[in-house]
């Protein structure tokens, strides 16, 4: 009624073999754990690497803004244009006579 059992399918009952094979399993746990740490800490290395290089960064573009703010504080102050005329003006009344006031009139 049973179908043939070999050796290599039976569990060995051979207290030496099983606890070579825990001992194999075991250094093999210990290996993936080993190697899972490692690959986790170059992974959390190149994270810090690249914050690292982030916070470098906007510390420099900081740096450089306040030193155009303080380079544009001390410039001298740009000299006023003369592209205007300075004048008076004075209100005419509207009563006055609009027709002598053409180009050929006289005022």
């Amino acid at each position: 009624m049973n179908p043939g059992v070999t050796p290599a399918q039976a569990p060995t009952r051979n207290p030496v073999a099983r606890s070579l094979a825990l001992a194999v399993l075991g250094v093999a746990l210990v290996g993936a754990v080993i190697m899972g740490a490692v690959v986790f800490a170059v992974l959390l290395g190149l994270f810090a690497v690249g914050y690292l290089v982030s916070l470098v960064h906007a510390w420099w573009r900081l740096f450089r803004l306040r030193r155009r703010a303080v380079f544009v504080d001390q410039s001298p102050p740009a000299s006023p244009k003369a592209d205007y005329i300075e004048g008076e003006y004075a209100v005419v009344e509207a009563t006055a006579d609009v027709a002598q006031r053409g180009s050929g009139g006289s005022a």
